[in-house]
């Protein structure tokens, strides 16, 4: 199923706070295929669960995969909803957490991470030129014009005079 394109040079801005959660895997030992299966499953099975369930929080998630690194961004509604979310018994990730503690952390034949940032209205900017709902716009309702004022990252950011390095088009 193709996505739509948005055409043009386009930004995203929302009067809400949210977070961005990345959290990945890496591979320390390439034979370790049954140890590398079973946290990618778990990984799946959080991420289908959390997708089905929209009321948990979860606004967007998109995987990128590079070498022997694995790396899911995630888009959440608030950071309290992502710590429920983690801590909650009945879902899919204390299990898996717990077992990867209790099996896995010694051996290190796999490295988790993750990394959470709040993202405040105003402290963030975004560009996207002829994309799909992608990122921030994908997670906060999508892609929209730029207006007058705004035509540089720099102007997006801080408010600081609009000085593009082009012409806007």
């Amino acid at each position: 199923m193709a996505k739509t394109i948005h055409t043009g040079r386009l930004t995203t801005a929302s009067d809400a706070e949210s977070v961005v959660f990345l959290l990945g895997m890496r591979i320390n030992r390439l034979w370790a295929v049954p140890e590398v299966a079973r946290v990618g499953i778990a990984m799946g099975r959080m991420i289908a669960e959390l997708l089905r369930h929209g009321n948990l929080g979860l606004l967007s998630a998109r995987t990128f995969v590079s070498g022997r690194d694995v790396m899911v961004v995630q888009y959440w509604r608030s950071a309290e909803e992502l710590q429920e979310y983690a801590r909650a018994d009945g879902r899919h990730h204390l299990p898996a957490w717990r077992d990867f503690n209790h099996t896995m952390r010694a051996a290190a034949h796999i490295g988790i991470w993750h990394e959470t940032y709040r993202v405040a209205p105003g402290m963030y900017e975004a560009i996207y030129v002829n994309m799909p709902s992608f990122g921030l716009a994908a997670a906060t309702g999508g892609p929209e014009p730029i207006g007058a004022g705004r035509h540089s990252a720099a102007a997006r950011l801080s408010g600081v005079e609009d000085r593009p390095v082009m012409e806007p088009s």
